[in-house]
């Protein structure tokens, strides 16, 4: 059932949409028409991403008609429009799709690199049926459209992708003295951004001198969600991106080394914020991996069935695990195949047979949250009345009303 309550973020996602996609609209290749950075791709992406699946068909469908239309009315014909909406947004739900389904409990380094092999393969194909379509009805040059369309859904969705996932990642308690840092910081950015960028092609220092100096920006940027947390870091960068990016189609900055062909400067660019973005990412996966809590462990007497969770345990994985108290009500939560694979694996250990790799599993603890869960290890204990398990896990919780994933726990 559509929840009333997802219809406001639906519209500000279109909103954003629309809005991303204009002004990319205006950032394109004049000859083939097609935009050198596709910004709602990044946002696309983080919408799928931040929403539950059960809400996908209701984004997708409002993304294509604000898609649809964004083209129709400023350049291209209707069923060209059509034609590129459908390619772009299941390019986007596509990369949604490949980070939810491999994503693996407590290991958001493995699904960073979903996400980026994800993007770079799905904007290939969408490229080429994107510069398929071009050269069928419009005679346009395929390489030449298959490169800009590919460049701008790449770096569109990890510029965009990494500020809205910065500004949605679940944060540590806020404290004052962290923002006034990240704004002194913020300011510096800024400020040294400016300068940089906005240095005319040929200056009088010259371009090594002002290349070297492009550095500067990065690593005062690299510093803010380190000091002030990932939400500051994210607006951080969406301002550096915005800065880098005016002075840049002004073509100022040190981007624009002479002797450089049509369009390289432009993709130097790209390759810049894109690389800085991935540093934000890494920096953001290194401060959720030092503020994860521990893995949580349990307890269990096979013949009775009960089961004892580590009470001294910090895991967050505790508020939502503490009442269950018996394998019966484990399984209660648990799909049929999931229980039957948990049994096997109890069998095998309590048999002193060996136990190759982990178990993933779900706990539906409502229609709309579920607990997705990774036994990593499985031991057995010798007791004086039998055999006794210990077993460590580590998952996510989702709410599938909004969407939202909580991991680390």
């Amino acid at each position: 059932m559509f929840s009333i309550k997802f219809v406001m973020p639906l519209l500000l996602w279109c909103a954003f949409y629309y809005i991303l996609g204009y002004i990319s609209l205006f950032l394109d290749d004049p000859v083939n028409q097609v935009s050198f950075v596709w910004f709602p791709a990044g946002l696309a992406v983080s919408g799928f991403l931040l929403t539950s699946r059960y809400h996908w068909p209701y984004l997708f469908f409002g993304l294509f008609i604000v898609k649809t239309l964004l083209d129709v009315t400023l350049r291209h014909s209707f069923e060209t429009s059509l034609m590129h909406s459908v390619i772009s947004l299941s390019n986007d739900i596509g990369i949604a799709w490949c980070v939810r389904y491999f994503t693996r409990p407590h290991d958001s380094l493995y699904s960073l690199v979903v996400w980026l092999f994800a993007t770079l393969v799905i904007s290939a194909v969408a490229a080429a049926l994107g510069g398929g379509w071009g050269v069928l009805l419009h005679e346009a040059d395929f390489v030449q459209t298959l490169w800009i369309w590919w460049s701008a859904n790449v770096v569109g969705t990890i510029l965009l992708t990494t500020i809205a996932m910065g500004l949605f990642w679940r944060q540590e308690s806020d404290r004052p003295h962290k923002w006034l840092t990240g704004g002194v910081l913020w300011l510096l950015l800024c400020l040294s951004t400016i300068y940089v960028f906005h240095q005319p092609i040929g200056g009088p220092r010259g371009e090594a001198f002002l290349f070297s100096l492009a550095c500067i920006p990065v690593v005062v940027m690299i510093l803010i969600p380190v000091v002030s947390g990932n939400q500051m870091g994210a607006m951080a960068f969406l301002s550096f991106c915005i800065i880098v990016i005016y002075y840049s189609w002004q073509r100022n900055g040190p981007l624009f080394i002479p002797g450089l062909r049509p369009g390289e400067p432009l993709l130097l660019a790209q390759c810049y914020l894109s690389g800085t973005a991935l540093l934000l990412n890494f920096v953001y996966l290194l401060k959720h991996h030092q503020r994860s809590s521990p893995v949580l462990s349990y307890y269990l007497d096979p013949k009775s069935g009960i089961l004892i969770w580590d009470q001294s345990s910090t895991s967050t994985l505790m508020q939502y695990l503490a009442t269950i108290n018996h394998t019966d009500q484990l399984f209660s939560l648990m799909s049929l195949g999931d229980q039957q694979k948990m049994r096997e694996r109890w069998a095998i250990v309590q048999n002193k047979s060996t136990l190759n790799g982990s178990f993933q599993f779900l706990l539906a603890l409502s229609p709309t949250h579920t607990l997705r869960l990774q036994e990593t290890k499985l031991i057995a204990l010798q007791q004086p009345d039998g055999v006794a398990l210990i077993g460590y896990w580590v998952g996510e919780f989702q709410d599938q009303g909004s969407g939202r994933i909580i991991k680390g726990m």
